[in-house]
This record gives structure tokens, C-alpha cells and sequence, in this order.
């Protein structure tokens, strides 16, 4: 029979058939007040100590209080606030169960878009603390979403279906990991709701396998939701009579426990009209399907409620803080009144004797200041004029030198010498004492031996965060850049018709990346180990404790010899 039948034969009953919902006694849905009190104590609690974290945690129970009564849209007031407070934060699994709730709570209220966004959120937090339970909630979630997008649809593809699989399937991998029984029932819930839904006989062992453990665990409102999907499953692949033994089963609990679920008595009494439009019990049919009308009105009610609720709740709240806060200022006010004049008293003395001693300790630091500053000064003078005196002895002697490679090899010290002279002019003459600013620093190195070299129309591309580095890191990082810009101006630059300079320095937790490249022809596989230049830019690397690499197949712009060194700090 087909539903339009079906919705004719009830709408038939409804007119014909005196109000049996009159008779029978209407859900009773009213907000748990012990769980409201629990989460209006931590809320003023939370208010006393000043405590944000605290404050967040009852707001999250307010929400889960309401979402129990199907009241979402007070829940994701709630929910909302506490996540006002986690996200400035940063990550933790606190936050990725507020994620889940707010997806929970958007998908109830069929927003699925938002529902994903929060589900992916909650994922992504998990991941980020590698919290167990916080990854089981979050995959859960997921997978519910994936699911209604499918149903949706009316089914989908092979990878569509494996996705759904695969999330539900990692929950149940995650709670065998951390012995999570509850967590084990639940994935196999999901996985048998699912494989029900598509009207595949597996729901049956998966959906026995959850209710035995729920059972064992003794958590009724969950044994209670396992059995209604159990008859489900029973309906869809036309078991009628376990279907049936199953929903008694589960009104039975209800009556029982007393249970005050709204989802889960939903799903029940939808599932009573669908088993008695399957057998032709319509009068039945339309009892259950009064009672679900009875359910969504008492809903309405509850978010009615809920908002005068939350209303008072603020009231109170505010009240109750505006009192703290008066009695709190006028302690604070007989306390200052109390102390006051012994303060002041004891101050005018302590400020008499104190000020003679600092005026006497200020005359005595000018004057040693003063006479550091003038000690300081003669020791860069001094030390700058012997840097210069160095390299002008070696330029001199240089010049008087025939043989090409001692020439050679003068030049070169003395290019060591002035990289030094300029580092030195960079530690001392700027504002940070024993210090050096890279991003000043490493242009004038470089261009001062592009253009000793003559490449004075070679202009360096450089990439430099501003890094101030000091002076026994400093030291070892300007001769290995000399020594690597002499080299490009001896090997890279001649052969190369357009010749191309690019150095980038970069700082990322306390780690120093510097990479320098060139167009040139590259050095091969292996770079020379012999040389002395090489000898000397190891030995800096080991002084300052750091890690490099020569490479010849393409660097970070050109695609010639790349060097890059890593190093703390």
C-alpha cells in the first residue's frame, strides 16, 4: 500500500474517530531541574571565582539540559556563549564537543549545511589534540550528516556509501583502542541504523551486538533508542512480528524507567504509525500518530518555556553579580578606609628616607654611566680602526704580490676582514648593543662584495624577516655569507650571461632558515670539501650548532647553486 493510501485511510480515522488522545495521557517533556540547578550552581560558582573556563562548562550543560526536551534553539543559545569563551582559547577537546554539540543541534533543526561545518570544525579540533574521545564524538557526528545527505538523495555511490562505513567504522576502531564499551554499542547502533535504512539484512547482527551491550551497561535511554532501530530494521526487511515484540519492548521501557527523551519517543511513536500502516491497524495508526502531535506541541512548549526560563535565569544571574559586586566594593571600601592612614604614614617616612638615598645612588649612575659610554665609544673607535688598518695592509700587500693564487688568497682574507668590519659597524653603532638587525645587515655585506668583485650592476633579490641576531651568531653567519657571495662572483657570475643573486632569511620558532642561490652553472653533485673556503663555512656552521646543504638541481627561485643552513637562535 502505498503512503498516499496510507495518509488518506489516517486522515479518514481522524474525522470519523473520537479524540483518542484525549484519553490518552499526553508525554510529559518538562526540563530536568536537578540538571538545571547542577548548571545554575557552576554558573554562579563560575561568576565568584571569575572563572571563564568554569563558566563555559555550565553553559554547556544549560545546552545539553535543553537539547534532552528537544528545546534547540535555547540549547544553541547556550552552546553559542561557551564558544564565545573556548575559541579564544585556542584547540582542546572541550572545544571539539562544543563543535559536535552545535552540529548535533543544527542537523535536529535540518540546518545540514551549518550542521557540516560544525562537524568538519569538531573533527579538525580533534585531530589537533589527538583526544580519543573528542575523535570518536567527532567521526560520529561526521558520519551522521553523511548519512542524512545520502538518504537525501535517495542513495549514491559506491564511495559515497564506504564513506559513511568508514567514519563509523573509525569510531568503533577508537572506542576498541581505549576500551570503550558504550563507544563500541554506539558505533555498532550507527552502523546497523544505516545498513537498516538501506534495507540491508546486516543491520540485524549490528543493531543485536549494540543492544546487548547497552543492555549489559544497563543505560536504558540508549537500550531504549536500539531497539526502536532494531524494529525498524525488522519492518524493512518484512519481519512484522519481531518488529512488533521489538516496539513493545521499547514502550515498555518507557514506562518503566519513565523515561523523558523527546527524540527517542519520537522516533518510537513514528515507528508504531509505520508498523500499524504496514499491517492495516489504522485506528492504532492514529492513536500514535496523536500521540506524535501531542509530542510537537509539548516541544513548542518547552522552547516557549525554555525561553521565559533562560530569561529568568539571566535575571537572576545579573542580579546576583550586581549584589557580589556591591558587597565586594563596600569591603573593599572599609578595608582602604581601615588601612589608609597607617599607608599613608608609613609611606611619607619610607618616601623621605628613599628619596635622599636615590638622589645620592642617581648622581653616582650618571657618572658611571657616562664614563661607560666613553669606554665604549673608545673600544668600537679603537677596534674599527684596527679592522681598517687589517684590511688596508692586506689590500697593500695584495698589490705588491705577482703570483696569481697568493694574490688570490690575500684578497680573499681581506674580504673576510672587511665582512667583519661591516658586522662590527652594524653591532655596535645601531641602538642594540652586541646585536645586529639581518635585514640591514645582510643587503650591505653583500652588495660591498659584489662591487669589490665588480658586479656593482648585480642587485641581489633579498628576502629578509626582521631578525636581530646576536653577536656570537652574527659573527659565523657573515663569514659564510662572504664566503658564499665570493664564490658566486668567482664561479657563478662569469659564465653566466644575466647574472642573478637571491638570498631569503627567515625565522620560524626560534629556528633561523637562510637559503642563498644563483643562476650560475651549479657545482655538481658534490660541492668541493678541500677548499678552504668550504673548510671555513663547516667550521662556522659547527660554531653555530646548525645543519646545511649544497644543491645544484634547482633552488628556491634559481636554478643554479643553492645553499641553505638551519640553526637556533
Amino acid at each position: 500500500m502505498n503512503r498516499f493510501s496510507s495518509f488518506f485511510g489516517l486522515l479518514l480515522l481522524w474525522l470519523l474517530v473520537p479524540d483518542v488522545a484525549s484519553a490518552q495521557e499526553a508525554p510529559s517533556l518538562s526540563v530536568d531541574s536537578v540538571k538545571i540547578q547542577n548548571a545554575r550552581t557552576a554558573e554562579q560558582e563560575a561568576i565568584q571565582k571569575n572563572d571563564s573556563l568554569l563558566l563555559a562548562e555550565a553553559w554547556y550543560q544549560y545546552g545539553k539540559t535543553y537539547v534532552s526536551v528537544g528545546d534547540y534553539r535555547t540549547s544553541q543559545l547556550y552552546f553559542l556563549k561557551a564558544l564565545r569563551i573556548l575559541v579564544s582559547r585556542g584547540n582542546s577537546p572541550e572545544l571539539s564537543r562544543l563543535y559536535y554539540r552545535l552540529s548535533e543541534a543544527e542537523r535536529r533543526n535540518s540546518n545540514y549545511g551549518k550542521a557540516m561545518r560544525y562537524a568538519q570544525l569538531s573533527l579538525r579540533v580533534a585531530q589537533r589534540t589527538q583526544s580519543s574521545l573528542a575523535l570518536i564524538r567527532a567521526y560520529q557526528g561526521l558520519g551522521m550528516i553523511y548519512e542524512h545527505n545520502w538518504i537525501e538523495r535517495g542513495g549514491g555511490s559506491q564511495a559515497d556509501f564506504n564513506q559513511i562505513i568508514n567514519c563509523y567504522r573509525e569510531v568503533k576502531r577508537l572506542c576498541y583502542k581505549t576500551n570503550d564499551t558504550l563507544g563500541i554499542a554506539e558505533a555498532s547502533n550507527n552502523i546497523g541504523r544505516f545498513f537498516a535504512r538501506t534495507g540491508n539484512p546486516q543491520a540485524i547482527p549490528y543493531l543485536k551486538k549494540a543492544l546487548h551491550l547497552f543492555t549489559l551497561k544497563k543505560a536504558v535511554l540508549t537500550q531504549a533508542s536500539v531497539t526502536i532501530e532494531l524494529a525498524r530494521a525488522y519492518l524493512k526487511i518484512g519481519q512484522l512480528n519481531r518488529a512488533e515484540q521489538s516496539l513493545l519492548a521499547a514502550n515498555e521501557l518507557f514506562i518503566i524507567h519513565q523515561l523523558n527523551e523527546f527524540d527517542v519517543r519520537a522516533s518510537l511513536e513514528n515507528t508504531f504509525v509505520a508498523y500499524y500502516e504496514r499491517v492495516g491497524q489504522w485506528k492504532a495508526a492514529l492513536e500514535h500518530y496523536k500521540k506524535i502531535n501531542a509530542l510537537q506541541t509539548s516541544q513548542l512548549i518547552a522552547d516557549r518555556n525554555g525561553a521565559v526560563s533562560r530569561l529568568n535565569i539571566e535575571y537572576e544571574t545579573e542580579r546576583k553579580e550586581a549584589q557580589l559586586r556591591t558587597q565586594n566594593s563596600e569591603l573593599t571600601n572599609l578595608r582602604v578606609q581601615q588601612r589608609f592612614l597607617v599607608v599613608i604614614a608609613v609611606l611619607l617616612l619610607v618616601t623621605i628616607g628613599l628619596s635622599a638615598v636615590f638622589f645620592r645612588l642617581y648622581r653616582k649612575t650618571q657618572r658611571v654611566s657616562r664614563q661607560n659610554e666613553e669606554l665604549i665609544k673608545e673600544q668600537n673607535h679603537r677596534v674599527k680602526n684596527n679592522l681598517q688598518v687589517v684590511s688596508s695592509l692586506l689590500s697593500l700587500q695584495s698589490k705588491r704580490l705577482t703570483d696569481q693564487g697568493a694574490k688570490k688568497a690575500i684578497e680573499e682574507s681581506r674580504m673576510r676582514v672587511q665582512s667583519m668590519a661591516i658586522l662590527h659597524q652594524k653591532l655596535y653603532d645601531g641602538s642594540q648593543l652586541a646585536a645586529v638587525d639581518l635585514d640591514e645587515f645582510i643587503p650591505e655585506l653583500v652588495n660591498s662584495i659584489l662591487n669589490a668583485y665588480g658586479y656593482p650592476a648585480v642587485e641581489p633579490e633579498c628576502v629578509i624577516d626582521p631578525i636581530v641576531l646576536s653577536a656570537d651568531k652574527a659573527v659565523p653567519l657573515g663569514l659564510i655569507l662572504n664566503e658564499l657571495t665570493t664564490n658566486a662572483c668567482k664561479y657563478a657570475f662569469p659564465p653566466t650571461e644575466n647574472p642573478c643573486y637571491f638570498i631569503a632569511c627567515s625565522c620560524y620558532k626560534q629556528v633561523v632558515e637562510l637559503i642563498v642561490s644563483d643562476n650560475g652553472p651549479g657545482i655538481g653533485k658534490q660541492p668541493p670539501t678541500k677548499s678552504f673556503g668550504m673548510q671555513l663555512i663547516q667550521a662556522q656552521v659547527e660554531q653555530l650548532r646548525g645543519t646545511y646543504l649544497f644543491g645544484s638541481d634547482g633552488g628556491a627561485i634559481y636554478k643554479g647553486t643553492t645553499f641553505t643552513l638551519t640553526f637556533n637562535q
